[in-house]
């Protein structure tokens, strides 16, 4: 989630200087990489980064999912190449497998949700991206193609094409110039590059329910339509709720809700909706919180615990939990609208990816 925090919307006239240095130094970088003066690596076989403009939950993680499944269907493998956001392990390249996910409480949530979800995946964790797929080009010769987490902003890799998410947040109305997210850079806005960067983007990605993109609809289009790239709108659905411990799914009535991620506001009305009944506690973690101190509460609580699916990974970690009643939402994406272009993206992605593969580049 892209929205402004209150701070900066007062502190505006003081953080708008830094935000123009940092657009100042996020161009430059940009261009050293560009002009080969920083040095960058172009992978063998096709490289899709999937990341954004800005921090926040824009569903990158539930989109490099719905990707995984939609090339395992097509039996090519793929390799995830994550930078394992805010942990030190003890050697990279790390290729996740199941005794180290399970066992393994350094390893960030988000690599570790995805291989759960796709055993079938290999997930490389290593800040330096380029090092990733050096390795699998020459450890992992059955792997197909690669998939980049978060690094639209990481030009040391070269890609083959770059998959942009973007929020709600990003595309208030410019009128609205103290809330609006738009090329507001870090520290005024949550943008890390100028606008100009969105020219780089193959696609456009917005995680958006079909209710309030009927009201963001025309707003979208007028800002996205100077960079002439197809826009794909998709929800994340709840499909059921999974014991995290037990076997046996009980009825729920009352239930606390635990998230650590970015829109945690989203997740709870998402589960809300699929309940059709309000819940009773919620229990809102930073992203990347640890686990550690909120276990015991969660323990105290006198009722059942809904949790995400990145959440449950940590949650697994601590086998205290085993006699409380705590559920996972198996959640997915699901298309439901797009925009500059006549296909949806099933078709889309079949023509314009699919074909890396089918040519045999």
């Amino acid at each position: 989630m892209a929205q402004k925090h209150r701070l900066q919307i007062i502190l505006a006239p003081v953080l708008l200087p830094f935000s123009w240095l940092f657009a100042v130094i996020s161009r430059m970088r940009f261009f050293l990489y560009k002009h080969g003066i920083l040095k960058t690596y172009t992978p063998k076989i096709p490289c899709i980064c999937v990341g954004n403009i800005s921090w926040g939950g824009t569903g990158k993680s539930p989109l490099i999912d719905y990707l995984l499944k939609r090339f395992h269907k097509e039996h090519i493998d793929c390799a995830v190449l994550s930078r394992g956001y805010g942990v030190k392990l003890p050697h990279y390249p790390f290729v996740l497998d199941k005794n180290s996910v399970m066992n393994d409480s350094r390893l960030p949530d988000e690599p570790c949700m995805l291989f759960n979800k796709n055993p079938f995946t290999t997930i490389i964790i290593n800040p330096k991206r380029a090092e990733s797929a050096l390795y699998a080009e020459k450890n992992l010769p059955h792997i197909q193609a690669l998939l980049m987490d978060d690094g639209f902003q990481h030009f040391a890799l070269n890609r083959t094409e770059n998959f942009v998410l973007l929020d709600k947040d990003d595309l208030t109305p410019k009128a609205e110039y103290a809330k609006s997210n738009w090329n507001t850079l870090i520290p005024l806005g949550s943008w890390r590059e100028p606008e100009q960067a969105l020219h780089r983007a193959s696609a456009f990605f917005l995680k958006c329910p079909p209710s309030a993109w009927k009201q963001i609809k025309q707003h979208c289009l007028v800002k996205l339509a100077p960079y002439h790239k197809p826009l794909f709108v998709f929800n994340l659905n709840i499909e059921r709720l999974e014991p995290l411990f037990h076997k046996e799914i009980k009825p729920i009535r009352q239930y606390a809700l635990i998230a650590g991620i970015g829109n945690p506001y989203q997740f709870q009305e998402s589960v809300q909706n699929f309940l059709g009944q309000a819940c009773a506690k919620s229990i809102f973690l930073t992203d990347h919180a640890d686990m550690e101190k909120h276990a015991a509460k969660l323990l105290a609580l006198d009722m059942p615990v809904i949790c995400t699916e990145k959440d449950a990974v940590k949650l697994k970690r601590h086998p205290e939990l085993a006699r409380k009643e705590i559920y996972c939402t198996a959640t997915a994406v699901q298309f439901h609208a797009c925009a500059f272009t006549p296909h949806t993206f099933e078709t889309w992605f079949a023509e314009n990816i699919l074909t890396h593969f089918n040519n045999g580049n």
